[in-house]
């Protein structure tokens, strides 16, 4: 792994012997970077380098750690110029820190790409951290004794306190519910993330945030399908060549998944690489395979394919990496199909992949806003039709799975508040609370509060639309917090760097200004992107039902016998039982399930167990022992 990290500290000067265990943390094992330090008066900086725009750098006044894949460089170097600044000879640190002499804080406004920046301020005593506006990059920081330390990876901060902090209770509830911990939260307490859009700012002791960039949604009155589709269309196309500047064809590829994300990248790039390097995998489990759909999209733009076919024995090795990789639990089972495509096209000499994330939470791509759709229809009814006649009768059907119970099903999901609603079919929310977890455990992470983070992100947007409300949830949580995170994670650790061409913050503006009655016409999903990518993409490609990267890891764990004695295993295993979180007869019944019956649904549950357990055993534990060792 590469990134930042740093420390800073009023009136004490710190030095390389303090940065050494944060740059350690910032590799994985049997993995060498080149190191860059920076050290003086009350703030130190370190850089672990994969890339060349992973820098420290030093300015009058002000000193600067960076990893930022910046699209506009050349503009800045422009401006720069005309300041009479020598700017083509700076390094991209430099010319960050000559933004910030020249704008102050507001420098980051003239920043486009995805970026980490450290920046500290000799004469304000001030640091200030910043991360870009999708969140395509990441800091995490902490406050200890007068000090702030900060760091591309969790462990990194953890490496530099004093005291190491203990699980939040709270936070790990948000992974069982979402697959991941969101932002602002960290799996420890004390320890926190910067979130996207947003800069941290130390000084005198305290901190405080601000955000600078922020998706709006304040729709345009003009509606017309054509000037959207040309809109639309341009925009993309304007998004992916700027994200393949300064990029070799020979060395630049995309992911490929047979969707009409990464098939409209693949699109935009054959008109400037030719032939394109595209990349899948596939699963011999048929309703997981979406490999006819890449192949048609490779073939229509005849690019250079490369796929790769998965199995339950290429998980299990790729689980402990993939653990490993992450400093805190993540269960997004797509990252075992994301790290293998990432690592087939390093196998072939790219180093740059293009990524199709986006266009789901950005042009209502979710197969769920289809349905909270039909749930929001009953709504619509008049008040005293649904209280006074339609729910009586509901109620009076059976409360079980048969035929008559959908209606009072239907009514009751309707009647859960968003955005509630739209995670109420999670096993950790349909289910009973005190069946699941300990008493203690609940105490600590009261269900009062399960909802807060997503809440406070569904009901920000003022004047949004319901969709709108739902995709802006979707921006902050789902993307942000967690498909980014399984994409940039994997793919450093298969040695690639990748970009997020329809994360373009200027396409991201684009999206937030189209009508919502255009992003879904009816129930039918990302109806203007569809349109836009008309007459460019096969007809196969656009009416094919969404899959994604998914992986059948849910049905492995039933089918796959070193998998199943895996799960088995840990789940058993006294130290789990031990850790105070769930109840042993619900370990229990998740450890001797048989049945493939809803396999995807208890496999992903069971997947959630084994990576919140293993992340203990690798992480925690692991920690623990270290310190021990040195205690002796």
């Amino acid at each position: 792994m590469s990134g930042i990290c740093g420390i800073a500290e009023r009136g004490r000067e710190i030095g390389q012997t303090s940065l050494e265990p944060m740059l350690e943390a910032l590799v994985l094992p049997d993995e060498s970077s080149r190191e860059v330090l920076l050290d003086g008066r009350s703030a130190a900086f370190g850089v672990r380098s994969r890339w060349p725009f992973q820098q420290a750098g030093v300015i009058p006044g002000v000193r600067i750690a960076a990893d930022a894949d910046l699209l506009n460089d050349r503009e800045i170097v422009s401006e720069l110029s005309q300041r009479g600044l020598d700017a083509g000879r700076m390094s991209i640190a430099e010319r960050i820190g000559w933004l910030y002499r020249t704008h102050g804080d507001s420098f980051v406004e003239r920043l486009q790409g995805a970026f980490a920046v450290a920046l500290w301020d000799e004469a304000a005593e001030r640091l200030l951290l910043v991360i870009d506006r999708l969140g395509v990059k990441g800091l995490y920081w902490s406050e200890e004794g007068g000090r702030l330390l900060f760091g591309s990876r969790m462990s990194a901060v953890c490496a530099a306190r004093e005291r190491q902090p203990e699980v939040s209770s709270s936070a790990l509830m948000q992974y069982l519910l979402f697959s991941v911990v969101p932002a602002p939260l960290a799996i420890y307490q004390n320890i926190n993330k910067v979130k996207p859009g947003c800069r941290l700012i130390w000084e005198h002791g305290r901190v405080r945030e601000e955000q600078y960039w922020d998706l709006n949604y304040i729709e345009d009155k003009n509606d017309d399908e054509r000037y959207w589709i040309g809109e639309l269309r341009a925009g993309m196309r304007a998004a992916v060549h700027r994200h393949l500047q300064d990029s070799a064809a020979s060395e630049t590829g995309s992911y490929l998944s047979g969707g009409t994300d990464s098939s409209s990248v693949v699109a935009f790039m054959a008109e400037r690489h030719s032939p394109v390097n595209t990349f899948s995998i596939s699963f011999a489990e048929g309703s997981y395979n979406e490999a006819g759909y890449a192949r048609l999209t490779a073939n229509h733009f005849a690019t250079r394919h490369h796929e790769r076919c998965l199995s339950a024995e290429d998980a299990a090795a790729a689980i402990p990496k993939i653990l490993k990789c992450y400093d805190e639990p993540f269960a997004n089972s797509s990252t075992i199909g994301a790290y293998y495509c990432a690592l087939l096209a390093r196998e072939e000499g790219v180093d740059t992949l293009l990524a199709g994330d986006g266009g789901d939470e950005l042009f209502a791509g979710n197969s769920r806003y289809v349905s909270d759709g039909r749930f929001a229809m009953y709504h619509r009814l008049p008040r005293w039709l649904r209280r006074g006649l339609i729910e009586p009768l509901a109620f009076r059907l059976p409360a079980n799975d048969g035929f008559l119970s959908r209606p009072r099903k239907y009514v009751e999901r309707a009647n859960i508040p968003n955005p509630r609603r739209l995670f109420s079919y999670g096993f950790f929310l349909s289910s009973p609370p005190e069946e699941i977890f300990e008493a203690d455990f609940l105490a600590r992470a009261s269900p009062d509060h399960w909802m807060d983070i997503a809440d406070s992100h569904y009901h920000r947007p003022s004047v949004a639309s319901d969709l709108n409300r739902q995709m802006y949830l979707d921006v902050k949580l789902i993307l942000a917090d967690n498909d980014l995170r399984k994409v940039q994670s994997t793919a450093e650790l298969a040695g690639v760097r990748v970009r997020f061409p329809l994360l373009d913050h200027r396409l991201a503006e684009l999206s937030s200004r189209i009508p919502t009655k255009l992003k879904m016409k009816g129930f039918k999903l990302r109806y203007i992107f569809k349109e836009a990518m008309r007459g460019i993409l096969p007809d196969q490609v656009l009416t094919k039902k969404k899959h994604g990267f998914g992986v059948p890891v849910g049905l492995w764990f039933f089918q796959d016998e070193r998998l199943k004695s895996m799960a088995r295993d840990v789940l058993s295993d006294s130290r789990t039982r031990q850790r105070g979180y769930f109840r042993p007869a619900f370990l229990e019944k998740m450890a001797g399930w048989r049945s493939d019956q809803d396999s995807f649904y208890y496999g992903e549950v069971i997947w959630y167990l084994l990576a919140l357990e293993l992340w203990h055993r690798e992480h925690l534990e692991w920690k623990q022992r270290q310190r021990n060792t040195c205690a002796r």
